[in-house]
């Protein structure tokens, strides 16, 4: 069985390939599991909100751009 492209907490990398999550196979995980809607964007939004307070209160907060494009930014063009 392959591992899934999930989330670490707090630290927010993939447990599968150790980049920052959402990864690009977790985001076509993603995609393919929300199918088309609003519903992926809003609880990626949650996730945000979620990984920018754990970063924070590790000491490493998130440069907000980046962290937009990393959760939200890709949801769109994926979605079509």
């Amino acid at each position: 069985m392959r591992q899934r492209h999930a989330p670490v907490k707090p630290l927010w990398f993939c447990a599968a390939c150790a980049h920052g999550w959402p990864c690009t196979q977790a985001r076509v995980e993603l995609a393919a599991d929300y199918g088309p809607g609003r519903l992926l964007a809003l609880d990626m939004a949650d996730l945000l909100t979620e990984a920018t307070a754990d970063l924070t209160r590790l000491g490493a907060p998130p440069e907000p751009l980046y962290f937009y494009v990393r959760f939200l930014g890709w949801i769109r063009k994926s979605t079509r």
